[in-house]
């Protein structure tokens, strides 16, 4: 959550109800945060010196305005540039793709969604794995429905990354040739 809060404030300096409505309207798609869950990022980002924060008041109230440092923009920059675990694959691939277009050069764009694209075909290359040694296990009748409603899920996650894989190279295609 750190590193997105990270590119929501390279994007603009922000108050925690205005970050709090960027996970919501546009975020929440791929990376889902509560209102205290945020605050407990931001409490840690300054700590880290990731970010600071303005007080300003207005009508009558203070608001705190969350600002990227430098440190914190090298942070961001270095999350960008980094392997995604597979983990999380999915969700931290989607939220450097939301970012993409903070990364200037399209060298760079290109090594992160090559790395994205080569962890989904490791998850995929496991999970077509899993799947092989799976279809001629003998299980006891009882539990035959079971294993089959079981394969079907890897058959999911199997389509899932198969699709991804197709959707990221595909935008790897769209990204502008390399100028010389």
């Amino acid at each position: 959550m750190e590193f997105v809060i990270l590119g929501l404030l390279i994007l603009k300096n922000q108050t925690v109800y205005e970050l709090n409505k960027a996970f919501q309207q546009g975020v929440a798609l791929f990376y889902s945060a509560s209102y205290g869950s945020l605050q407990t990022a931001l409490k840690k980002l300054v700590q880290q010196g990731d970010i600071y924060f303005e007080e300003h008041v207005d009508r009558g109230r203070n608001k705190k305005i969350y600002v990227i440092s430098d440190k914190g923009k090298e942070a961001f920059y270095v999350w960008m540039g980094s392997e995604i675990s597979t983990s999380r694959l999915e969700s931290t691939a989607l939220a450097k793709v939301f970012f993409l277009g903070l990364v200037e050069s399209v060298a760079d764009r290109r090594a992160i969604l090559i790395q994205i694209i080569t962890q989904i075909e490791k998850v995929e290359t496991e999970l077509q794995h899993m799947d092989e040694g799976l279809q001629n296990i003998q299980v006891p009748a009882p539990y035959a429905e079971i294993l089959t409603y079981q394969i079907k899920t890897l058959d999911y996650g199997i389509r899932s990354h198969s699709f991804a894989k197709e959707w990221f190279k595909t935008l790897l295609a769209e990204l502008p040739s390399d100028t010389l």
